[in-house]
């Protein structure tokens, strides 16, 4: 039998065990997870900026929510939306908002947080550089039915709005008593300071998945290279991208992992049509028939892509279309560019080297067209210099993301804020206006394969790759998962730290 003394002494044991456990756990949940990005000064907290870059995307995502999103699969799926319900003629569409949403300063997200934020999006006064990609919606047909239903009447017939609203900077906001940005994200704000640094806390009352741990500091970087550094040494937990070349290095690291998926999201190049000598076909047609996409597969992505054909693609479950397969061909890219005139031709690439890859495709370029007589100078600025010119630039390392349906005409459809390349084709115009009320799945693909195949012979992008998203992170971050959308490092629902 045991005595008292004994029993007495176990449970005292038992009770310092539990304790110490408990408070382990407790600091496990209080841990902090370090990001790492390139920072870009001109970032705002306000999610209807502008621009875009990679530190202002990283932080978004953890203020705020979308009425709808895209899965990890890339399924379109309900977020602050419990439903998007249209009539018969896909000219009415009506929102029903989920329950016991909370905002960051405790009150409930309402229909009338849906139309404020709608309307300011569209309001050209704010220069959103998205607005025009729901410009279906008419922003005085927007109307409040109850607190959790919001009723849309459109411009025009749009069968794609849920897929619209899914697109990752289209989120919702609110404002507080004192007019402050307010979010429904996993975490609130702390502190801010552009292109460097900020501290934030999660959110206890979110309502979806939530991170396993307490705290969450974004640092903005130089560039790629001080990223990659920063990680080796500890000074992050997890690497927005790192440059495809340094994977093999990193994951030698036995202190590192990776996750690696399929990508939507990829770096291209793109050349203004609408400019001379650019606009010239034969010119086109020579810029693109200089690549030799195999060498930039295995240079600039370190063979982690696929080889692309100069048509947005891997963002879409539509099969490829029909067309061949671009090669290099120097010498028929000499025979036109002698007779457009323009033997001698010689121009800036610019580009900011936000995401990995992007340098090493441009310098390779460079190589590749100089075969072909062709003087390409590759110019790398600041993000916030590169940015604020995006549609000025002759010639650019330019990005694409997300859905094709989205992607695609947000890039190629005249008066989008991302068409570089200020590309306005009349055929691939009417395309598109197809596609965006065509409900039948196989139909769409075959306006998708259409819409492709033009893009190939007259667009100015050249797609030379579609590279796979992998996340570098140290062997302490448990639980990121693949995306399809690139959002890997970003997103930290059932994430932990054991740190």
């Amino acid at each position: 039998m045991i005595s008292a003394k004994l029993r007495r002494a176990v449970a005292v044991g038992l009770m310092a065990s539990t304790a110490l456990l408990g408070s382990g756990l407790a600091a496990l949940a209080q841990a902090e997870l370090v990001l790492g990005v390139i920072g870009n000064s001109k970032d705002v907290v306000q999610p209807y900026s502008p621009t875009t870059s990679a530190s202002a995307e990283s932080l978004y995502s953890q203020l705020y929510d979308n009425l709808s999103a895209y899965a990890p699969d890339g399924a379109v799926v309900m977020e602050l939306a419990e439903s998007m319900v249209p009539n018969e003629t896909l000219d009415v569409w009506t929102v029903h908002l989920r329950p016991n949403v909370m905002r960051h300063d405790g009150k409930p997200f309402t229909a009338d947080d849906v139309i404020a934020s709608v309307k300011y999006m569209m309001d050209p006064e704010n220069n959103f550089i998205l607005r025009s990609q729901i410009d279906f919606v008419d922003p005085e047909g927007i109307r409040k039915v109850d607190d959790l239903t919001v009723e849309f009447t459109l411009n025009r017939p749009f069968g794609l709005f849920a897929n619209a609203f899914a697109e990752d900077s289209l989120m919702m906001r609110a404002l507080g008593e004192d007019g402050e940005v307010v979010g429904t994200g996993p975490f609130t704000l702390d502190s801010f300071t552009p292109g460097q640094e900020a501290r934030l806390t999660r959110f206890d009352d979110y309502w979806g998945d939530k991170p396993g741990f307490e705290k969450l500091r974004i640092i903005g970087f130089r560039d790629q290279q001080a990223v990659t550094n920063a990680l080796r040494g500890g000074q992050i937990d997890v690497a927005y991208s790192v440059p495809y070349t340094d994977v093999p290095a990193l994951t030698a690291d036995p202190r590192l992992k990776t996750v690696i998926s399929g990508n939507t999201s990829y770096p291209m190049l793109a050349f203004r049509v609408d400019t001379e000598p650019f606009s010239d076909p034969r010119v086109n047609e020579a810029l693109k028939l200089v690549v030799d996409r195999e060498q930039i597969v295995n240079n600039a992505f370190g063979g982690y892509a696929t080889v692309g054909n100069d048509f947005l693609g891997n963002n879409t479950g539509c099969a490829a279309p029909d067309i061949p397969q671009r090669t290099q061909d120097i010498e028929r890219a000499k025979a036109l560019l002698a007779e457009a005139g323009q033997s001698d031709l010689s121009f800036e690439l610019v580009t900011d080297g936000a995401f990995a890859g992007m340098m090493e495709m441009a310098q390779l370029y460079a190589q590749q067209a100089s075969q072909a007589g062709i003087t390409v100078t590759v110019r790398k600025l600041d993000v916030a210099s590169f940015l604020n010119r995006w549609r000025e630039w002759p010639f650019l390392v330019s990005f694409t993301a997300g859905p094709y349906e989205i992607a695609a005409t947000a890039a190629l459809l005249p008066g989008q804020g991302e068409n570089a390349t200020h590309f306005d084709d009349a055929e691939y115009n009417e395309l598109a206006a197809k596609l965006q009320v065509e409900g039948d799945l196989d139909k769409q693909c075959e306006l998708v394969a259409q819409m492709q195949a033009i893009e190939n012979e007259r667009g100015g992008h050249i797609v030379p790759a579609f590279p796979s998203n992998i996340t570098v992170h140290r062997d302490t971050v448990v639980g990121l998962k693949p995306d399809l959308h690139g959002r890997t490092p970003v997103e930290y629902g059932g994430v932990t730290l054991n740190k």
